[in-house]
């Protein structure tokens, strides 16, 4: 009778977590792909990629200027071992829309102090490829952003940057290419985990659930036995 509980109880999370590999396994699938076949893409207009069903890793460029006195420091980002930020600023562009820029990876320095950031005033021509987190981060606590800038966060929140800046921004941000002007250390826009990683994980659960349904009919096959030599008895 446990065993038959406990296998009731383990079963299904075993198999729930195999179909969720494999969930991830096609999303991740579907990023690669896109990822591919944009990035060597001819950059498109800012517009071009708002009306896009799905702008993810799209090129484009812009032109205008950086906000001087306002950005965000996205904390705990490591690059080559060392912690640091990575640092979000608002863009105005020719067209008078905000969009926020990526320009990638800072050194964080002291903790108590947070670093400064050298903007070019004039007007600029960005080229980036359009990025949006994946999901919400987990997180242990609120996220409170404290008032002034710049502003130092937990999260990247698409709704309280745009509440910050008190200015609607698109559902994307455009993540700067190496060599464009304010970019700082742009780090390889790479997918985290390989697709193939969660087909292997998918695997590994699901055979863990076969393991767990022959071990229990075995038991079952066993304890009949045993009944049965006692009934002979």
């Amino acid at each position: 009778m446990k065993l038959t509980l406990l296998v009731i109880a383990i079963l299904p999370v075993l198999v729930t977590l195999g179909f969720w590999q494999l969930s991830r396994y096609e999303q991740k699938l579907m990023l690669e792909q896109a990822y591919e076949s944009r990035h060597a893409l001819e950059p498109f207009s800012l517009s071009q990629v708002q009306h896009h069903d799905d702008p993810l890793y799209l090129p484009f460029t812009v032109s205008g200027r950086f906000d001087l006195d306002r950005y965000f420091l996205l904390d705990n980002q490591v690059f080559q071992g060392e912690a640091g930020y990575e640092l979000f600023m608002p863009f105005l562009t020719d067209d008078g829309e905000w969009l926020l820029i990526d320009r990638g990876w800072i050194v964080g320095g002291d903790r108590e102090l947070l670093p400064e950031v050298m903007t070019d005033p004039g007007h600029l021509v960005l080229t980036g490829s359009a990025y949006k987190p994946l999901g919400k981060p987990f997180m242990l606590a609120e996220d409170v952003w404290e008032e002034g800038w710049p502003k130092r966060i937990q999260a990247f929140d698409q709704f309280k940057v745009s509440e910050a800046i008190e200015s609607a921004t698109p559902d994307f941000f455009m993540m700067l290419r190496a060599g464009q002007p304010g970019a700082e250390q742009v780090r390889p826009m790479v997918i985290n985990l390989k697709s193939e990683k969660h087909l292997g994980y998918a695997f590994q659960w699901f055979a863990m659930a076969l393991v767990l349904l022959l071990l229990y009919g075995f038991q079952m096959i066993r304890a009949g036995k045993n009944n049965k030599n006692k009934h002979d008895v």
